[in-house]
């Protein structure tokens, strides 16, 4: 609701969701502007391997079927999370966003897999999901994409976060396309120069 609202001194009760607190009532509003992903919408940043087809998922969010390693490298070699307490040193033993550059998932998103159980909208009985994982948990089966947790959304602690999701602007959404455009017509261009080219 605070970034919904605009930050600032933005309402914080109403906006993006409506009855915070209550479990039973609590939903999110058609015109969210900035909102706690679905388990669906966590799951799909996480898993899917952003190749158009549906059902092809990845077992882990750091891009493949391989358990990923818990190794901070630098530069980071691909497949690695933060999820055992001894990845990085104390006293918060998290990473920074982005700290496993070449593990991020097929979407482009960061430490899906470790760091901090997050957040979503979806309720499991009396409980809001978490998925995941957590810089303390040292089994990678945490990792998978078949593992979903429940917690009390009372419950606070160092293991529990959350990421926010948004539409980008129609102005940011309309720059991407224009560049799309522009390679798309660059690359013709240069494939007929290339036809044109009596060396080629």
């Amino acid at each position: 609701n605070w970034l919904h609202n605009g930050q600032g001194d933005g309402d914080t009760e109403s906006g993006a969701y409506i009855n915070i607190g209550n479990q039973t009532t609590f939903a999110r509003q058609p015109d969210a502007k900035w909102w706690v992903p679905s388990e669906d919408e966590w799951y799909k940043a996480a898993y899917h391997k952003n190749d158009g087809a549906t059902g092809n998922y990845w077992d882990y969010p750091t891009g493949t079927n391989a358990v990923p390693s818990n190794q901070l490298l630098a530069p980071d070699p691909g497949n690695n999370a933060n999820f055992n307490r001894y990845t990085s040193d104390g006293p918060y033993y998290t990473t920074e966003v982005g700290e496993f550059e070449n593990s991020e998932s097929p979407y482009g998103t960061f430490d899906q897999g470790g760091n901090l159980w997050e957040w979503n909208e979806t309720a499991i009985g009396s409980s809001r999901g978490l998925r995941g994982s957590s810089w303390r948990n040292d089994l990678s089966k945490y990792l998978h994409g078949a593992y979903r947790n429940g917690l009390d959304p009372a419950d606070e602690g160092s293991l529990i976060g959350f990421r926010v999701a948004t539409v980008p602007e129609p102005s940011t959404l309309a720059l991407l396309a224009a560049g799309v455009i522009a390679l798309m017509a660059s690359g013709r261009r240069r494939r007929r120069l290339n036809a044109s080219d009596p060396a080629a």
